[in-house]
């Protein structure tokens, strides 16, 4: 490691609201991809063996979204932990190599600004037009504050994002009211209307790690993650931790710990939401 570069295999640490969300200075992982370091969790937003390796096979593909948009199919994807938006931007790409309407909705209590998004290298995974024109929004929206909605629309990518932490999910009237305000539409785009919080077809569970966030992995919040797939639908994380497991089964979804990216770590989690017999979904390999 680089001198001055912070150690990823130190434990992580409590939380310091004090201390900076993210640092200028990005990690080099394993695939060459960049990876922000948080100071104030003691983490990184990606894992240390390759940042887009595991936006791509963790998330992207291990949710069966990645197979959906290449076969044309609309498809709805609920995100824990907008981070810095690999994960969005392996999607879009998917959805806009296809054509196929990509529903994307992130939860993130503190949205990075795009000087940050700048350092995560989008332009490897996702077109310049798109990761150009979401820079661009980010810099338009300037200071969000908690309780904030934005929406904003590329192509067939149709970007919601709450800024508040998961667990307001909880919280009916909340939820509601961000329903209601997500309802209207964007004149200034043509953004249809957006539909209320239907099922998703998946849901990528990565906030930091429970050590540190603990909130956004509790027994109700992944319940209600859970309530919100669609059949056949597939909550896909990079944490195979025994209480996340136990809990999603006890939501009733097929849980699993699945191979991990090459190279990264050895398994990942993949709870899948019993389909209708025959009506398998596209993409979804056992």
């Amino acid at each position: 490691m680089s001198p001055g570069l912070p150690d990823p295999d130190a434990p992580p640490r409590a939380p310091d609201d004090a201390t900076a969300l993210w640092s200028p200075t990005a990690l080099l992982t394993d695939d060459g991809s960049p990876a922000l370091w948080s100071p104030r969790y003691g983490q990184a937003f990606r894992s240390r063996h390759g940042a887009h390796a595991e936006a791509r096979h963790v998330f992207v593909e291990g949710s069966g979204a990645a197979a959906r948009l290449a076969a044309g199919r609309a498809t709805r994807v609920l995100e824990v932990g907008l981070g810095a938006a690999t994960n969005l931007a392996c999607t879009a790409a998917a959805a806009l190599a296809s054509g196929a309407p990509l529903h994307y909705r992130a939860w993130e209590p503190e949205p990075l600004p795009a000087a940050a998004l700048r350092l995560a290298d989008l332009g490897a995974l996702a077109p310049a037009p798109f990761v150009a024109a979401l820079l661009a929004a980010r810099d338009a929206w300037g200071a969000i504050e908690h309780g904030d909605v934005r929406r904003w629309r590329f192509a067939t990518v149709d970007l919601e994002l709450v800024v508040a932490p998961i667990d307001r999910l909880l919280d009916p009237a909340f939820a509601a009211d961000v329903e209601r305000r997500l309802r209207t539409p964007l004149a200034a785009d043509g953004a249809a209307a957006s539909a209320t919080d239907a099922p998703y077809d998946a849901v990528y569970l990565d906030p930091f790690s429970p050590e540190v966030n603990p909130d956004a992995w509790r027994p109700a919040v992944l319940a209600a993650l859970a309530a919100r797939l669609a059949p056949g639908g597939a909550l896909v994380s990079y944490s195979v931790r025994g209480s996340v497991r136990r809990a999603l089964a006890a939501a009733g979804l097929d849980v699993r710990k699945v191979a991990g990216p090459p190279g990264g770590k050895r398994e990942v989690l993949r709870a899948r939401r019993p389909a209708a017999p025959g009506d398998e979904p596209v993409g979804w390999a056992v």
